[in-house]
């Protein structure tokens, strides 16, 4: 199964993007499910009908969805929120403001993500299309799986045989807080062995592919570097940059004169930086694209002939390769300068920081045995050696 997410600065036009992405690929027999995992859902809007937290058939070949947070707390967290709410309400806190907080940040996102998994084990799609958040929210989710991965292998076994303790001494002292049971942590343990499932789906670049949206304007540029740069520290592939509402030849009035020089500006800016990602073109349509026909439209002008389905870019962000004195642990980081770049060892784990992201990377077993060697940044590649000590 194929899967394309979306993401972008907030109004660069990236929900409009899948939504036409997905059409082109329903257009073209691929059985294609369109996920928004936007908090702020406008899939809906764009398709120009009325959506809800299961699959709804909008047109042959494609399915649509805008995940309901409630629904999915209700199916998926249930155990977990009336764990958390019960401490809260033990401190104080009155029952409304308790549930709410129950309800952790970023859950919306995080469940969209989790109907992916869902969708591959359904075999019912042979294309997943999602609309991300915006870059912020999208690299804080994407990141997730990192950091569930080293709390379940490094904090959870000790929380839970400290939690174990405290129940035999509440039967002998007077604790007044609650103490999590064993359904609520093993709630946890399926919610985290699910999100370690779409970790390895989701950084698949034969089968998951990012695309990242932006319009040629100088801050939007920057960010999508960025956000292409912390991408590919936490291993997602990019396969595809789309450049947005382009202002097409047949517009030659002189009002647009200046903004048609900014945008032929950028575009070069854009063509040279992403080199040799590939960039798609999509012109600054004549009327607001709403509706399956509009989508179908802006879908042909993206993609011409081309199936959106395949991978434009096939590229791996991390792997690791046989050197001549141990392994070299190679990262894709592009944009990246030497003097904003932190690596640090610690036993069985490599934290590589740029700027306020920072990714722990665990080590295979068969690096943990290794010392770190040297490490080289050079055209967009962090190559750290692992070698045998004296």
């Amino acid at each position: 199964m194929r899967i394309i997410l979306f993401t972008g600065k907030g109004g660069v036009g990236k929900t409009t993007v899948a939504a036409a992405s997905a059409m082109r690929a329903a257009e073209l027999g691929h059985k294609t499910l369109v996920v928004s995992t936007d908090a702020a859902h406008s899939l809906g809007d764009s398709l120009d009908v009325r959506l809800g937290n299961a699959p709804t058939k909008v047109a042959d070949n494609l399915w649509a969805q805008e995940v309901n947070v409630l629904e999915e707390i209700a199916t998926n967290w249930k155990t977990v929120q009336e764990y958390i709410a019960s401490f809260f309400k033990s401190r104080g806190v009155e029952d409304i403001l308790a549930e709410e907080m129950a309800v952790l940040p970023g859950m919306d996102e995080l469940f969209g993500l989790l109907h992916i998994h869902r969708a591959k084990e359904s075999r019912q799609y042979d294309c997943v299309i999602v609309d991300c958040a915006p870059t912020g929210q999208t690299l804080r989710l994407l990141s997730l799986p990192e950091v569930a991965h080293w709390w379940m292998q490094k904090i959870f076994p000790v929380e839970r045989k400290v939690a174990k303790t405290l129940r035999s001494m509440r039967k002998k002292t007077i604790l007044t807080i609650p103490i999590p049971d064993d359904e609520v942590y093993a709630s946890i343990q399926k919610l985290f062995d699910n999100i370690d499932a779409l970790k390895d789906l989701l950084s698949e670049p034969k089968s998951t592919s990012v695309r990242i949206v932006l319009n040629p304007e100088k801050i939007i540029l920057e960010e999508t570097q960025r956000a292409y740069t912390y991408l590919s520290l936490y291993g997602y592939p990019v396969d595809c940059v789309v450049a947005n509402r382009i202002l097409p030849d047949e517009v030659t009035d002189a009002y647009f004169s200046t903004w048609r020089k900014t945008q032929s500006k950028y575009m070069a800016k854009v063509e040279s930086v992403f080199s040799p990602l590939p960039v798609l073109q999509s012109k600054l349509m004549r009327s607001e694209i709403v509706g399956a026909k509009q989508l179908a439209r802006l879908g042909a002008d993206i993609y011409g002939n081309d199936d959106p389905v395949k991978v434009y870019y096939d590229q791996k962000p991390q792997q690791i390769i046989k050197g001549q004195d141990g392994y070299v642990l190679v990262l894709q980081l592009p944009f990246v300068k030497k003097g904003g770049l932190d690596i640090l060892r610690n036993e069985d784990q490599l934290t590589v920081r740029i700027g306020n992201y920072r990714r722990e990377i665990l080590l295979p077993a068969t690096l943990c045995l290794l010392e770190v060697g040297k490490a080289t940044l050079e055209e967009n590649e962090l190559r750290i050696s692992f070698i045998k000590g004296e």
